[in-house]
């Protein structure tokens, strides 16, 4: 009766923690580059005994299941929270400052606390020229010699091509007539493991330390210019999960009341007859 408590009372929680997931993909359908979040369920002591006794009686098989102690069925557990990087749709907008990424690879972003990496395309054009993101990080170019920097663009107009080199409109001193020149090539990397990147807010991600030999050019590079990445969210689908949730929750709730009321009465029935 008591490991029914534990039950229903960890579903609920699982279940308060999923809703939280759910909310946040529906706040930022709306953020281009954002991508969703799924949360792993196991049930409890299979997330309990994995961090207790892993590696006791490991198996080719089942490594994940194959512990010395067995399963005893006392309710759920959060396995982990992953990030869905499966490409949302491609949006036009004709803006010149809007880039998307058609295929693999992530734009690199230049911050105070260090490379930061997004799907977010939505870049603006400073005062000094130079790309940045919303909330003001340079856009990183290949630059010379292997030296990363910010990219700045002297003239108003400018246009990437799928390779993600920059070209700013001038002219031929000598002629006079109109060129594009060179600027930089933006730098987009790909990453070996993409469960290592965490999010840090802003619809950034950073890759978790020591692990920077992760780092690999996209195996299918595309930029597309005017156009920004969607969120892979579907909105109603994830309304969908939510109520779904909400039931599970209300469900997990009347079980506890129910077991409650029962371990009640058998407490009170239990002491009027002794």
């Amino acid at each position: 009766m008591i490991t029914g408590l534990y039950s229903a009372a960890s579903g609920m929680i699982v279940q308060m923690k999923n809703q939280d997931v759910l909310a946040h993909n529906l706040g930022n359908s709306l953020i281009p580059g954002f991508k969703r979040e799924s949360m792993i369920v196991r049930s409890f002591p299979d997330v309990m005994l994995e961090q207790s006794y892993a590696g006791i009686t490991p198996s080719l098989e089942e490594p994940r299941y194959n512990h010395a102690i067995g399963r005893i069925g006392t309710g759920a557990g959060i396995d982990w929270v992953y990030t869905d990087n499966s490409p949302g749709v491609l949006q036009q907008t004709g803006d010149q400052n809007d880039l998307a990424m058609v295929g693999d690879g992530y734009f690199t972003i230049l911050t105070p606390d260090g490379m930061r990496y997004t799907r977010n395309g939505s870049f603006y054009r400073d005062a000094q020229g130079y790309l940045t993101t919303p909330e003001g990080h340079y856009l990183a170019g290949q630059g010379g010699g292997g030296y990363i920097q910010p990219i700045r663009i002297a003239s108003n107009e400018f246009t990437v091509d799928k390779y993600g080199n920059v070209f700013e409109m001038g002219f031929d001193p000598a002629t006079g007539v109109p060129v594009q020149n060179v600027v930089d090539q933006i730098r987009v990397v790909d990453f070996v493991n993409r469960d290592l990147l965490q999010k840090t807010g802003n619809n950034l991600y950073a890759l978790e330390p020591g692990h920077e030999d992760q780092i690999i050019p996209p195996r299918q590079l595309g930029v597309s210019q005017g156009f920004i990445e969607r969120a892979n969210v579907v909105p109603t689908t994830e309304m969908i999960y939510l109520m779904d949730s909400m039931r599970t929750f209300e469900a997990n709730s009347r079980v506890l009341r129910k077991i409650d009321d029962t371990v009640q009465r058998a407490v009170n029935d239990v002491g009027r007859v002794s």
